[in-house]
């Protein structure tokens, strides 16, 4: 059969415009429902979502990076690989990483694949400065950008790495499986005591003293300068990803639809009427939030009600990353959309 080429790169112009005329309804929940799932198709237990019985293989990042549907990307499009973390220094220029060690870098001439020193799969990324950028992922694996050119960094760790957030270029976080919390200072690498065994799945900070962790069985963890305390979450479902909107405001998602608001120091839940696994969350401060899923539907939040935009893909967007004018998210199969809020 002849293959049709295609990269998934979407505009969105504008989160307002949007709202406009939405009607579609929330896909099911296959892990609560299995029945959801029709012929040809399987229910993906990580995503919650029905998808065709081939897409399992074509989501691993290994080779053509093709659709269950024939399409496939070929160069010089940037790859198929699904994309597991974006993070931006500003609407022009940032990395996202993911699948097979695939490293993307936004610049002037747009989306453009970085040579990578590694296969493993890369879960997340942070952006230092216009030359400087840490990623993280599978087997320990650590990388660091310095000149344009990605090295990799031992931390002497072989545990699955999953978050990264830089406070500053000398002052870097990474979690992961086992509650794992490793601290990078310059070239020095240390452990940090987290007082958990759960995966670590995000973290994100405001500054040094105030910095956020989210992960499995609810688990969410703050760091206040001194050390690692736990904060009740209210829930046990595996939180996926988390955003530190300010010193004292935060939001946490994960599976079932689970969305946490940190506010006057207490956890508390929101309901976006949805099953689905929530991904991923970042914002502009507390009043520009967007919250990514699995089957591709994106939510905003504008500091007092939450709203659901159509993204344009049924694909899982596992990242957000939303700088001072505009936003970007990425996800399966190389996706990457862009969003003018």
């Amino acid at each position: 059969m002849q293959k049709n080429y295609l990269l998934l790169i979407g505009l969105l112009t504008g989160c307002d415009g949007l709202w406009q005329g939405l009607r579609q309804p929330v896909t099911e929940n296959c892990v609560i429902n299995p029945a959801t799932c029709g012929q040809g198709e399987v229910c993906n237990s990580s995503s919650e979502v029905c998808e065709p019985a081939a897409n399992s293989q074509a989501d691993m990042g290994g080779g053509a990076g093709c659709l269950p549907t024939e399409f496939c990307w070929q160069s010089p499009l940037p790859q198929g690989n699904s994309l597991r973390s974006v993070s931006m220094l500003s609407a022009t220029s940032g990395w996202a990483a993911g699948d097979s060690g695939s490293i993307l870098q936004l610049g002037t001439v747009g989306w453009q694949a970085m040579a990578s020193p590694t296969k493993n799969h890369l879960y997340g990324v942070a952006a230092i400065s216009a030359t400087q950028a840490v990623a993280v992922g599978q087997s320990g694996t650590i990388l660091r950008l310095d000149g344009g050119k990605w090295t990799a960094q031992s931390c002497n760790t072989q545990v699955t790495l999953r978050g990264v957030h830089a406070v500053s270029g000398s002052d870097v976080w990474m979690v992961g499986d086992q509650g794992t919390v490793l601290r990078l200072n310059g070239s020095t690498c240390s452990t940090v005591n987290s007082g958990t065994v759960e995966r670590l799945q995000s973290i994100d900070a405001v500054d040094g003293s105030h910095l956020w962790v989210a992960g499995g069985g609810g688990t969410i963890l703050f760091y206040d300068g001194n050390g690692f305390r736990a904060q009740p979450s209210g829930t046990k479902e595996e939180l996926r990803g988390i955003y530190a909107a300010t010193a004292t405001e935060a939001f946490a998602c994960g599976t079932r639809g689970t969305l946490l608001r940190h506010l006057l120091g207490n956890w508390s839940s929101v309901s976006l009427g949805t099953t689905q696994s929530l991904e991923a969350v970042h914002g502009r401060l507390a009043d520009n939030v967007l919250v990514t899923s699995a089957n591709g539907s994106v939510y905003h939040f504008d500091g007092a009600t939450w709203k659901l935009i159509p993204s344009g893909t049924k694909y899982g967007l596992e990242s957000v990353f939303v700088t001072a004018t505009d936003s970007i998210l990425v996800g399966s199969f190389g996706t990457i959309l862009h969003a003018n809020c």
